[in-house]
């Protein structure tokens, strides 16, 4: 099977070389949109971004296993992301989880993640990489009985 991107993130990826005067610059970005487009980065992405950044395979699979935002399978359930640094576990993020667990693991997969960049709305999920700030069990089940 091969891995291609699509015709928008084609475009994108035209528009970011010119940005960028050294191609290893585009490892990140190219990571982001095939993880966008796909879901999840497959050992093929993995292959081509390698040809786009012209850097070794290995070197583009360390970055994407050293980052915990990246998902290297396809998930079978939704993913909630739920951040684990200081501000958020401050303001409840280990109840967060613990409730996420006990009440939706059947349905969504549960992760815990570094820093979300967002420590002002602490605590911090995602559903399906979409931000959630200011956090409560009651909100999360509003959002995830809605669905």
């Amino acid at each position: 099977m091969s891995f291609s991107f699509n015709e928008t993130n084609s475009l994108k990826i035209e528009q970011l070389a010119k940005r960028y005067p050294q191609k290893k610059a585009l490892i990140l970005p190219l990571l982001w949109l095939t993880q966008k487009q796909e879901g999840f980065i497959s050992d093929e992405a993995m292959t081509k971004i390698s040809e786009i950044s012209q850097m070794p395979y290995m070197h583009i699979c360390s970055v994407a296993t050293f980052y915990t935002m990246f998902k290297l399978s396809k998930s079978e359930k939704r993913v909630i992301e739920v951040c684990r640094t200081l501000s958020c576990e401050l303001n409840g993020s280990e109840m967060i989880k613990k409730h996420l667990l006990e009440n939706h693991s059947d349905k969504y997969e549960i992760i815990e993640v570094e820093c979300m960049g967002a420590c002002g709305g602490a605590p911090m999920c995602t559903l399906d990489g979409k931000y959630m700030e200011s956090v409560t069990p009651k909100m999360l089940d509003e959002v995830l009985n809605a669905d």
